[in-house]
């Protein structure tokens, strides 16, 4: 199910993704929560604000990407989330950086998915856009697109990349797409055809039974 949500700043998709999460560990049930950096990780911020005093045993914590390099190193989008004050107490946070190669690194990535996709009682992913239609970590034309495996890695143009595939993003319950800004229309408008994944990643999206898109522009 695929719905657009127009919200003109971030406070609603806090709201869904607190509202989701407090529901489900209430209830609970085990949580799998992978957000990505870039201009969500404000969004990840406030939503851990919001969720103080609630219990968060049960909740694991991972990234929907990750820009290789040494652990804690200033372009890690995990780095970046500690830096703007992300806190999870009692949570499970799971780091794709461990210092290890970068086929150890994809290989150790791959397994945490599958080992919490597997245990989890829900999952669900924050997502961002880019103007080319990427998400997560895969960008248009690249081994991520087509890969059969649950992560991948390569060499972007100004990052090595360790992402979740379609292949994981398929997995997932529920997906939150936050795309703002007048330069994402025409990534908007393309989501909504029927577009190859090559062209378009963010089409993985698509796939996840739950899909609620908040953006501040007409589609």
């Amino acid at each position: 199910m695929l719905q657009y949500k127009k919200a003109p700043t971030s406070e609603a998709v806090v709201a869904h993704l607190v509202n989701i999460l407090t529901l489900q560990l209430n209830a609970g049930k085990r949580v799998l929560w992978l957000i990505p950096g870039g201009s969500a990780i404000e969004v990840a911020v406030q939503v851990g604000r919001q969720l103080t005093g609630l219990s968060l045993e049960n909740l694991y914590v991972t990234l929907t990407d990750e820009r290789y390099g040494p652990v804690g190193h200033k372009d890690s989008n995990w780095q970046q989330l500690t830096d703007k004050g992300l806190n999870l107490p009692g949570a499970h946070l799971l780091p794709v950086l461990s210092g290890a190669d970068i086929n150890q690194t994809t290989s150790a990535f791959a397994d945490t998915l599958s080992t919490q996709l597997a245990a989890a009682d829900y999952s669900l992913g924050l997502f961002g856009m880019g103007s080319d239609g990427h998400t997560a970590g895969i960008l248009p034309g690249t081994v991520a697109v087509a890969s059969t495996e649950l992560a991948e890695h390569y060499q972007a143009a100004s990052y090595l990349r360790v992402t979740m595939t379609g292949a994981a993003i398929g997995q997932l319950d529920e997906a939150m797409l936050y795309a703002a800004g007048s330069e994402k229309q025409p990534a908007l408008t393309m989501l909504d055809e029927p577009t190859d994944p090559a062209a378009q990643p963010a089409q993985f999206l698509k796939q996840v039974p739950r899909l609620t898109v908040y953006t501040d522009v007409n589609i």
